[in-house]
């Protein structure tokens, strides 16, 4: 192999790593968020529910950002925490819920009462309980969870997503309640950790 060609294939595997923080501004991304009752914070979520059933204060939580070259990262890293309580009703109308999306909603981790799972590419590779905590590191053709490999179905690849955007969102639920209710939703994420190609 000659010398030329050598430091062209040497280049092209280099990568670097960046860590970007979730849910708040720093030097790489900027962060748009909306929502009610509750709080975002750097790396956390909280929204809450108050109220009677004729006059809830309900939270319901987003934010928003991008990542660039997200798609053809060679990893991306990040713990996932949820958990979620509801007190004092008698009717839980609505469960609390809460997501996080990556890459469009190409990687998608749910928790709460409209589901709980983990997808990639449209296709589910966990089953997920209650309170969750999983250190995740998705690589392009596979997902690396609590120290256990998954692999993604044939043709599944971050590259061929259609975004390089993050999303987080919690909603707090509401009850149906002949008195005060109470409802909670909790999401924490840590700074994501990107492994960028050159």
């Amino acid at each position: 192999m000659n010398s030329k060609l050598f430091e062209l294939l040497k280049f092209s595997n280099r990568s670097y790593s960046r860590t970007y923080s979730t849910f708040a501004d720093d030097k790489y991304t900027t962060w748009a968020k909306t929502g009610g009752r509750g709080y975002i914070n750097k790396n956390e979520f909280h929204s809450e529910g108050f109220g009677y059933t004729g006059s809830p204060d309900i939270g319901d939580l987003y934010a928003t950002s991008s990542i660039k070259g997200l798609r053809k990262a060679k990893s991306i890293h990040f713990t996932f925490n949820a958990n979620w309580w509801t007190d004092r009703g008698w009717y839980v109308r609505i469960q609390p819920d809460g997501w996080m999306k990556l890459l469009g909603d190409y990687i998608f981790i749910r928790a709460g009462g409209n589901g709980s799972y983990l997808q990639v590419g449209g296709h589910t590779l966990l089953g997920i309980g209650g309170t969750v905590t999983y250190d995740l590191t998705f690589y392009q053709k596979y997902l690396i969870c609590n120290d256990t490999r998954y692999d993604y179905p044939e043709g599944v690849k971050l590259s061929k997503a259609a975004a390089e955007t993050i999303e987080g969102h919690a909603y707090s639920g509401y009850i149906t309640s002949n008195d005060y209710f109470v409802t909670h939703y909790f999401l924490k994420v840590s700074d994501i950790t990107v492994e960028h190609r050159v």
